[in-house]
């Protein structure tokens, strides 16, 4: 186990934007949030963060490194006159990374060329991947990326996909909320299904198809989505 959420809720005025959630992931898996635009997936990730305070609940680290997790936010606002080289030299100040590592992680993500260009010229997928370069400059045990996919070109889906690979490869946990279905289906180890801020499903493709007898994440929204429907 490398995170637990305990009866984690948010709650704004008399509406749950996350109902209570009882959570545990374990080291090395790669989870997915999965879910439409309201349905808790960034109440989640900004609570996991720090960046909101729960209403209810508790979230604990385990990782026994200094800097328990990396954030990719779903979009970041760099400063226009600086260049990415600029940008990762600055967080990597705070984050004690030598000069090889900033190098390494602009060829990672396809900036290296571009490394002294300011960033106000920059196409949002551009700025996407200087928004995963920044987080991959921590060396820590637990990745969480919002969105990470917006922006991205087919050509980049492919290669975060890789990056992600390679994460796991090195026994790091990462938490992605999406909402492009095809993105659970390739990397998740576990997928989380959040449908108007509570959690539906949680387990591995093969359990969630089993539970709600379906035979792919697109036939299992839908499902869900009818029984709200016919709740009220």
């Amino acid at each position: 186990m490398i995170l637990e959420l305990n009866n984690i809720s948010k709650k704004y005025k008399n509406k749950f934007a996350l109902s209570p959630v009882d959570l545990v992931i374990n080291e090395g898996e790669c989870i997915v949030l999965c879910g439409g635009n309201g349905a808790g997936k960034s109440t989640m990730i900004k609570i996991l963060t720090g960046i909101e305070k729960s209403t209810t609940g508790k979230v604990t680290f385990h990782s026994k490194r200094k800097k328990s997790f990396a954030y990719m936010p779903d979009s970041m606002n760099f400063p226009p006159e600086f260049t990415p080289i600029e940008i990762l030299q600055y967080y990597g100040k705070f984050l004690d990374v030598k000069k090889e590592k900033i190098n390494q992680v602009l060829e990672d993500v396809g900036l290296w060329d571009k490394r002294n260009q300011r960033v106000g010229g920059f196409s949002k997928g551009m700025s996407q991947r200087l928004n995963l370069a920044q987080c991959l400059l921590a060396d820590t045990d637990i990745y969480i990326l919002d969105e990470p996919t917006n922006g991205l070109d087919p050509y980049w889906v492919i290669q975060f996909k890789q990056v992600i690979q390679q994460l796991k490869e090195q026994g790091k946990t990462i938490i992605v909320s999406s909402h492009i279905m095809r993105d659970a289906i390739e990397i998740a180890d576990q997928v989380l299904i959040l449908f108007n801020g509570k959690v539906k499903s949680f387990g591995t493709l093969d359990q969630i198809y089993e539970e709600h007898a379906c035979e792919s994440l697109e036939e299992v929204f839908l499902s869900i989505h009818k029984k709200e429907q016919a709740a009220g």
